[in-house]
């Protein structure tokens, strides 16, 4: 059945290519309304919303509708991994015709300083279009920390795709020892923080104000290696195009109080996501349940304690 399924999938993966972009765009918006009416994880979408916009219903009922047509868009260009081989490597080439690099001068001044580069990603935009893009326009050695996917054809096929367009993955339990040896090598490391992470790998920090556990696997790494830490972003303009754009450097912020130091970091770049959802509401992954475990008000000196699973 997993074959069946992939083949399908790579046949609807060449399909989508081969059209002009309009007709790309429309599709993904088809398949965007259709998901929106048959209330795809909408609950979760419609409680993101809220927290994002108390009081607000225009703006959420807004993003509600314009996020399901980004859904749309997004999931036919991920398809584009399915169709990808080592001879026709369809993503990257979809990155090279459609994308538009920004901000490689600060990617390509932490590579002459000599150290390596972690980028500060999220689910705005489309995250596997935006590491294929560092690859293939800021020609980047790039790794991206995610998750093992199921089913195992699944996993696989995705993984296939990315390494035909170069880029490197890794996953638990060998994440850490992965990034490290990497970052050594002066390597890219792409790091997407807006993702629920509890104890003791994860801190409560404010997201929406509200309290949630987020990886501190970023402030850790910049902490020891002395890598720079790079925000990145990837958003859709109205005509179709796609833009990668890679900020100027964030600072370190040190304390004498490590357990304070790596939640006091992890929370300056959660708020710098927070920002970018902001600046593009119409295409943040609102159904992805960010708001998991204690959500209560934090604690007056909760970031100076050792964080300990529950």
């Amino acid at each position: 059945m997993g074959y069946l399924i992939l083949n399908f999938l790579r046949g609807l993966a060449w399909c989508y290519w081969v059209q002009p972009r309009r007709a790309q765009l429309f599709w993904g918006k088809v398949l965007g309304l259709f998901l929106m009416q048959f209330r795809f994880r909408s609950k979760v979408a419609l409680e993101n919303l809220e927290r994002a916009f108390p009081g607000q219903p225009d703006e959420q009922k807004t993003n509600f509708k314009a996020s399901y047509l980004h859904l749309g868009r997004l999931i036919f260009e991920i398809l584009l991994l399915f169709g990808s081989s080592p001879r026709n490597a369809l993503l990257s080439r979809f990155t090279t015709r459609w994308m538009i690099l920004k901000g490689r001068q600060h990617s390509d001044e932490a590579r002459r300083q000599g150290r390596g580069i972690i980028f500060l990603a999220s689910h705005v935009g489309n995250w596997e279009m935006m590491a294929v893009g560092g690859v293939s326009l800021a020609d980047l050695n790039l790794m991206m920390v995610t998750k093992q996917l199921k089913p195992s054809w699944l996993h696989q096929a995705i993984e296939s795709g990315r390494r035909a367009c170069g880029v490197l993955a890794t996953y638990e339990p060998r994440t850490l020892k992965d990034v490290l040896h990497h970052l050594k090598k002066k390597g890219a490391v792409g790091i997407v923080l807006d993702q629920y992470v509890g104890p003791p790998v994860g801190v409560r920090v404010p997201v929406f104000g509200t309290p949630v556990g987020t990886s501190m696997l970023i402030a850790t790494l910049a902490k020891r290696t002395g890598a720079t830490v790079l925000p990145v972003e990837n958003y859709r303009n109205p005509d179709g195009t796609s833009v990668l754009e890679i900020h100027p450097p964030l600072d370190w912020e040190s304390s004498d109080d490590p357990h304070y130091e790596l939640a006091l970091n992890t929370a300056r770049y959660s708020q710098w996501i927070e920002k970018s959802i902001f600046r593009h509401p119409d295409q943040w992954l609102w159904t992805h349940r960010r708001f998991k475990g204690d959500l209560s008000p934090l604690g007056i000196d909760e970031w100076h304690k050792p964080r300990v699973r529950k």
